[in-house]
């Protein structure tokens, strides 16, 4: 399967998370939110301005908002 990140992928399907490729301050900040390679990703809000909000599917945690920087780190499968 393709490999993209968070920013540019699809809303409203599952995603899969494979890689974060962010130095050690911004991969510690992802996963004291609970964003941790292998989990499962929901997300519901792709503008072309602000945060892309997503949910984890394998925590059943509620929604996060993540920047759009932060975002783009996020390396994802659908």
């Amino acid at each position: 399967m393709s490999q993209i990140d968070l920013l540019c992928a699809p809303v409203d399907r599952e995603l899969t998370v494979v890689d974060i490729l962010a130095g050690p301050h911004p991969r510690r900040r992802l996963i004291s939110m609970g964003i941790h390679p292998g989990d499962r990703l929901m997300k519901y809000k792709s503008a072309n301005w602000g945060p892309v909000l997503v949910r984890n599917v394998t925590q059943n945690a509620t929604r996060i908002a993540i920047g759009r920087g932060l975002a783009q780190k996020i390396i994802v499968t659908p």
